[in-house]
């Protein structure tokens, strides 16, 4: 039977042009959908709640969770003020993702994270982000928000050995795509860095007292079709998703 797998979603917001209608719907990229369901998983979208006992349901019915990209995180949130360079932020959403990825965390349900995703459960372990790449990390010098397709391979990326992360891929290096001007900054509790791009910024973070909690910073939803490092991800963490609804 294949393991549900929980996904989660942005908000958006649009006024038809001529009316006051004003549309308010949760989201979400095929991308994210197609690769849980290739890899062997229900895909299950989650929309946005706030009450606490729809969340504890939402985890008592997954086999594994995917955090999912989207806007920054609300950086009141693991203790800064905004930066001059920070983009949008959805409170909202930030509450619900870290209560939900708190509670799976605790309940050792198998969670991959992207993009967006890495950096909400560094924050719900207790950790930081850059809030911008460019003004923070003046040493670097690659450019994390690339211009190709999203499919395309921009980076190298380096694996440290002996991780999650390496038994994944099979390797110590790999390339990946890059959309995104924050990172992850100081790690969570019990979370360790097992990847980075050239210039040292955090490309995945993994914890080792955990079945399977790995994030990463870039999109293999986009790129999973194209290239097998990409779609081994899901296919490790719906396998591991897979041994917990057993």
């Amino acid at each position: 039977m294949r393991p549900v797998i929980g996904i989660t979603c942005s908000y958006a917001v649009s006024v038809t042009e001529g009316t006051l209608h004003i549309s308010e719907r949760n989201e979400i990229g095929l991308g994210y959908i197609r690769a849980v369901e290739y890899a062997g998983g229900a895909p299950l979208v989650l929309p946005h709640v706030q009450d606490s006992e729809c969340i504890d349901r939402y985890v008592g019915l997954l086999d594994g969770l995917l955090l999912t990209g989207g806007v920054d995180v609300d950086p009141l949130l693991y203790g800064q003020e905004p930066h001059a360079e920070i983009g949008s932020v959805d409170r909202s959403r930030d509450e619900m993702e870290l209560e939900l990825t708190r509670k799976a965390l605790d309940g050792d349900v198998p969670i991959f994270a992207i993009c967006r995703g890495i950096q909400v459960l560094n924050v719900a372990a207790g950790g930081t982000l850059y809030q911008d790449i460019a003004a923070e990390i003046p040493q670097s010098t690659l450019r994390h928000s690339q211009k190709g397709a999203g499919w395309y391979a921009s980076h190298t990326v380096d694996i440290q050995p002996d991780s999650l992360l390496h038994r994944i891929i099979g390797g110590i290096t790999t390339r990946t795509n890059s959309f995104h001007h924050q990172a992850v900054r100081d790690l969570g509790k019990g979370f360790i860095a097992t990847a980075q791009a050239k210039d040292s910024v955090i490309e995945a973070i993994e914890s080792p007292t955990h079945r399977f909690a790995l994030g990463v910073q870039y999109h293999p939803e986009l790129m999973w079709e194209r290239h097998p490092d990409a779609r081994s991800l899901f296919t490790a963490f719906v396998k591991a998703a897979m041994a917990n609804g057993i």
